[in-house]
């Protein structure tokens, strides 16, 4: 039986400025203190939402949602002129760049969080202990990341008829 060809999907291309940004570090459990920062305790950029949003196209089958904090200098952007949507889309441009191959690197790398959408579910401008973040609920291509707490929920797509006799 000969293999199927994986289908690797390009990211999608966005018009107007790139913003360089990048994740807050949160910790797994929110409700724990938020403002101090453990030695013992791991840190990762975001996590999976863990509710179903059946209004995506391929929600749990090759789309989920990361929620997180983006830091960018919102307030110097918004006197430029730039909404809020604008922001994400440029930080998106910069965050689904791949990072750059280390010296005689082979392997080529891919972005760390998957391909992130240019249209978000919810972006909020906030400030959050002192920093100016971008509160997000984002779309990504990828189920399992090492940089996001958790994994997205698998949706059954098909289920066979014997399985419900």
């Amino acid at each position: 039986m000969p293999r199927r060809k994986k289908i690797v999907e390009e990211p999608p291309v966005i018009d107007g400025p790139e913003f360089k940004c990048r994740f807050v570090d949160i910790r797994q459990h929110g409700c724990v203190s938020s403002n101090e920062l453990e030695n013992g305790d791991e840190v990762k950029m975001a996590r999976y939402h863990g509710s179903n949003f059946w209004n995506i196209k391929g929600f749990g089958v090759s789309r989920w949602v990361i929620c997180g904090y983006i830091s960018v200098d919102w307030k110097g952007l918004m006197e430029q002129g730039y909404t809020t949507e604008d922001i994400f889309r440029g930080c998106v441009k910069h965050l689904n760049k791949p990072p750059e191959r280390r010296k005689f690197q082979k392997r080529i790398l891919k972005p760390l969080f998957g391909i992130l959408q240019p249209e978000a579910i919810k972006v909020n401008a906030r400030e959050r202990n002192g920093q100016q973040v971008l509160e997000v609920l984002a779309i990504t291509n990828k189920r399992k990341s090492k940089y996001v707490w958790g994994e997205g929920q698998s949706v059954p797509t098909k289920v066979k008829r014997s399985k419900l006799i």
